[in-house]
């Protein structure tokens, strides 16, 4: 009984393996246009280079309880510096996206020809689409506490200068911010000062706007004032993609099986006819 099993299983074998015999040239010419289709499109498409960059926000200072409760009886806030859900969200924003492509004319360099005839704002409105969908990424690494970023570009020098341009943006935007808002309660806490004739709450007040010239000051440095860059930009020497030698592997698998599942499906289709044809059908 066991040899009967053995023999009709090498039987079973002996079929599969006459059924691909004569679908051979199936295969092959199945296998061979889709290898060589797929290696001519590697070679044709563009290379595609990627920029990265890595920073770390800055530690934000803990002011003294009695300050920081001093300062929110006025209706201000002392710490200034971002935390990362703040950063990583400005990274990710329109209005830093606008500031880059206006600030480094970036719709020529995005859409070249295709920019004639558009008006401005739609120009602006196409490159943030393409900055934030097409080539830009931001990542969250919570893990290690830092904020990863790229630029996937066909010019390697550009990938490089776009991302060297969002993070020049994202330091004056920041500081340019804090600025503003310091001077903003600077002015707030000195229109106090006259309004109240405690020796004591305008020691507080004057406290408090020394803090803010100190924010302003340190906001004017620019550097490591919100966040640190721990891996500049540095333009790619080896592109991203496409990768063709493994686009050439993966295709050769693929039409392979899908060679032999079409053999299987031509020999299905021709039993099928002759059984039609047979006598008494």
């Amino acid at each position: 009984m066991q040899e009967k099993e053995e023999y009709r299983s090498e039987i079973n074998l002996l079929d599969y393996i006459n059924i691909l015999a004569r679908h051979k040239n199936l295969i092959i010419i199945t296998v061979a246009i889709t290898v060589v289709a797929t290696a001519i499109i590697s070679f044709l498409s563009p290379k595609i280079y990627e920029a990265k960059a890595v920073i770390m926000p800055v530690a934000q200072s803990q002011e003294p309880s009695g300050m920081s409760a001093v300062a929110l009886q006025f209706g201000i806030t002392t710490n200034q510096t971002s935390n990362t859900s703040e950063l990583f969200s400005l990274l990710q924003s329109n209005i830093l996206m606008e500031r880059v492509i206006i600030k480094n004319n970036l719709v020529p360099v995005f859409f070249g020809e295709e920019a004639k005839g558009k008006k401005e704002n739609e120009l602006i409105w196409d490159g943030i689409r393409y900055l934030k969908n097409s080539i830009y990424k931001v990542r969250d690494n919570k893990r290690d506490g830092i904020i990863e970023l790229s630029v996937e570009f066909k010019d390697p020098e550009m990938s490089a200068s776009i991302l060297t341009g969002i993070l020049a943006e994202l330091t004056d935007y920041m500081s340019s911010e804090a600025k503003r808002v310091a001077a903003t309660n600077k002015n707030y806490l000195e229109s106090l000062i006259d309004k109240n004739s405690d020796p004591l709450i305008k020691q507080k007040i004057y406290a408090l706007i020394a803090r803010q010239i100190e924010v302003s000051m340190m906001a004017e440095v620019k550097e490591n004032f919100a966040f640190k860059i721990l891996d500049p930009p540095k333009i790619p020497d080896r592109k991203m993609r496409p990768h063709i030698s493994m686009n050439i592997m993966l295709s050769f698998i693929i039409s392979l099986v899908g060679g032999i599942c079409l053999a299987f499906i031509m020999e299905h289709i021709e039993r099928s006819k002759k059984s039609m044809h047979k006598p008494g059908n």
